[in-house]
């Protein structure tokens, strides 16, 4: 029975340490796509608190099953002194018109940095549209988990 104890609060400690250490939601974007493949929807938002931003384009893709969503991640100032932005983790995920999650993918970009007025970040990913988005459109969610230096 102890041994049991023991080995459950080993294998609990390392989830523990993990959840302890999630990063900070920074951008948590929602775009309406059109489902028919005729347009492409943009969107572009502020990295809080600081001025990188992050911009994004998704289009159907010939064949109607998919979608590719594109990201830009850019870091210009004028700022004397400016921090580096830390990229930790990336989620994407479709949505059908009634909120309903149908696909995800994770980017892991291993905690890179944004450097003021340095090379952007160009990250991009292909899922799956929900069923009848043709008709309905669905919706791009598009968090970004990170903070300063």
């Amino acid at each position: 029975m102890i041994i049991r104890i023991v080995l459950a609060l080993l294998l609990a400690a390392p989830l523990a340490a993990v959840a302890q250490h999630t990063p900070p939601l920074q951008i948590d974007a929602r775009v309406h796509a059109d489902g028919t493949g005729r347009l492409a929807a943009t969107f572009e938002r502020q990295i809080r608190p600081g001025p990188a931003t992050l911009s994004g384009r998704v289009r159907n893709l010939p064949g109607g099953e998919t979608a590719l969503v594109k990201l830009h991640f850019n870091y210009k100032t004028d700022a004397d002194i400016a921090l580096d932005e830390i990229i930790s983790l990336i989620v994407i995920s479709l949505e059908n018109s009634s909120g309903i999650e149908v696909a995800r993918t994770t980017i892991d970009p291993n905690n890179v940095n944004l450097n003021p007025n340095r090379v952007p970040l160009h990250y991009s990913a292909t899922l799956y549209k929900p069923e009848h988005a043709a008709t309905a459109g669905y919706i791009v969610r598009v968090r970004v988990y990170g903070n300063y230096e």
